[in-house]
């Protein structure tokens, strides 16, 4: 059993997993730069679609995306497993990978894991958590978890049967018990590693999932887009069911997941650290524009509170303030993308 296993609270479950399995392994890299060169950056917002009742909103790649993408571009052998239905196979290769003192991250549905229910009472029904399994007496597992909202660092546990729950749970993203695993990496490798190429990558895509995608549903259009559908909802709904699609809206935004204003500043920072790799001003500013994108999504969920107090707030008025926020990103990624990615094509 593994009990050297860095167990740092992250911004990000997936980054964090991700940050704290390789300083386990000798390896220092931030959190930004595990979201940026993994390409977590995305919005969707589809009125058609439903979850939950509400109009589909998508604030990240899909779960296990950035994991798969920033183990590729930091040529990092890694493994990654689903299983499907078979419950058994699943728990028998974690079971044998833990007895052998690999670190796992296993992809589980937040909502049926035991022990974050004193800590998350916003928990939504998310099928892409990551944790990461350390060790095991019998059928009780040890956990890593790097959820920022546990009370502190220490090593959580989960039973057998409570974890086949999490690891096989239906709906959007049910993640088949999926699970990643690393073959132990050579730390000298990243003493000088020229992370360059890898944050090109991450830029890339950032730019394309928010100002790329020829559609109004994605990126910045579709923060647009969502304003106007907001202004438009005194017209279809009561007030009692704006009030609960609000509400909803905040507890994905700021309480049950990282999306909103949390994502912008987390990005915000790996755009820093971009600017200082490449010795290129030009993306300290865009860096400082996503800042202000990020706090006017704050600005969106503190005054999502105060129209449910029923407060002087509009639906108009927070129209605005997402336009304020769509305004600023697209101002961050086009100039990344005319800026300084034309320019630097040999990465």
């Amino acid at each position: 059993m593994i009990t050297n296993f860095p167990n740092n609270r992250r911004i990000h479950c997936e980054t964090g997993s991700f940050v704290n399995t390789m300083k386990y392994y000798g390896i220092d890299i931030t959190e930004e730069m595990v979201f940026g060169i993994g390409s977590g950056m995305y919005l969707l917002f589809f009125p058609w679609l439903k979850l939950d009742g509400l109009p589909l909103l998508i604030l990240r790649s899909k779960p296990s995306e950035v994991y798969r993408n920033a183990s590729r571009r930091l040529g990092l052998s890694y493994h990654e497993l689903p299983f499907g239905d078979d419950k058994d196979k699943a728990m028998s290769t974690l079971a044998e990978l833990v007895d052998r003192d690999i670190p796992v991250t296993v992809v589980s549905n937040i909502f049926h894991i035991p022990y974050m229910a004193p800590f998350t009472p916003d928990k939504m029904n998310f099928n892409g958590h990551n944790m990461v399994i350390i060790g095991r007496d019998g059928d009780t597992y040890k956990v890593a978890d790097s959820e920022m909202k546990l009370p502190n660092d220490d090593y959580t546990y989960i039973d057998d049967v409570d974890l086949r729950i999490t690891r096989f749970m239906p709906g959007p993203h049910t993640p088949h018990g999926r699970l990643f695993y690393f073959d132990k990496p050579d730390p000298e490798k990243f003493r000088n590693f020229d992370y360059r190429p890898a944050c090109w990558q991450g830029l890339k895509d950032a730019c394309y999932n928010m100002v790329g995608i020829p559609f109004p549903y994605f990126g910045a259009k579709g923060i647009h887009y969502m304003a106007n559908q907001i202004r438009k909802w005194e017209k279809k709904y009561t007030r009692e069911q704006i009030e609960d699609a609000l509400y909803n809206y905040y507890r994905l935004l700021e309480r049950a997941g990282t999306g909103g204003s949390g994502y912008r500043y987390l990005y915000s920072r790996f755009i820093s650290q971009c600017a200082d790799l490449f010795q290129d001003e030009m993306l300290t500013t865009s860096a400082e524009s996503l800042v202000k994108a990020a706090d006017a999504w704050r600005n969106f969920s503190v005054e999502v509170l105060h129209y449910k107090k029923k407060m002087d707030v509009t639906l108009n008025q927070l129209a605005e303030i997402l336009d304020e926020a769509a305004n600023y990103e697209y101002l961050t990624y086009s100039n990344i993308k005319k800026n300084f990615l034309k320019k630097n094509k040999r990465f």
